[in-house]
């Protein structure tokens, strides 16, 4: 029995991925962890710490997660499941997105920068197939990062829906606040 629960343990450790978040902005970056839209596997480790500049943090998440991370400056409102920002009237949180192992892209995973509450931060998104997106101001490229306010997600109604969408490999992915 103990050796079942061991070799279960192991699995889910190996199957479990790491999204390194590094700071090279000159100021400290609030972080918010939010397992909306609540339809995978939540997260349920301890909070994401505030990262300090120059600093770095290894995030842990399971196997099929699906959720966010997002930027918390100060007033912004982006505690609740990354909700806040520009379109409740408060400050402007920017955030990553992130769909793990999905079954309807072949067990790969979709991540994008989501701007859509608001630019707060340059960041890039570094896939372990050596593929990046990066935004590093509100007026980022449809192609790069939904765009400040855009709740449907087409580039202002010029583009397809969720052209800022990306499909990489499962595995471990790295999050730069000022690329």
């Amino acid at each position: 029995m103990f050796a079942a629960v061991l070799v279960a343990s192991l699995l889910a450790v190996v199957n479990a991925h790491t999204i390194t978040l590094h700071n090279n902005c000159p100021w400290g970056v609030g972080m918010t962890l939010s397992n909306f839209p609540h339809a995978g596997v939540d997260y349920t480790g301890p909070a994401i710490p505030d990262i300090p500049a120059g600093g770095s943090y290894n995030l842990v998440v399971p196997t099929r997660w699906n959720g966010r991370i997002c930027d918390r400056p100060p007033n912004s409102g982006c505690q609740n499941d990354c909700f806040g920002g520009i379109a409740f009237g408060e400050a402007a949180c920017s955030m990553t997105e992130w769909n793990f192992d999905s079954s309807n892209i072949n067990g790969n995973t979709d991540y994008d920068i989501s701007n859509i509450q608001g630019y707060s931060v340059p960041q890039r998104i570094s896939a372990p197939d050596g593929n990046s997106v990066t935004c590093t101001s509100a007026d980022c490229p449809c192609n790069e990062a939904y765009r400040p306010g855009d709740t449907s997600g087409t580039c202002g109604g010029t583009g397809p829906v969720d052209q800022a969408t990306r499909v990489g490999p499962s595995g471990d992915y790295t999050v730069t606040y000022c690329p």
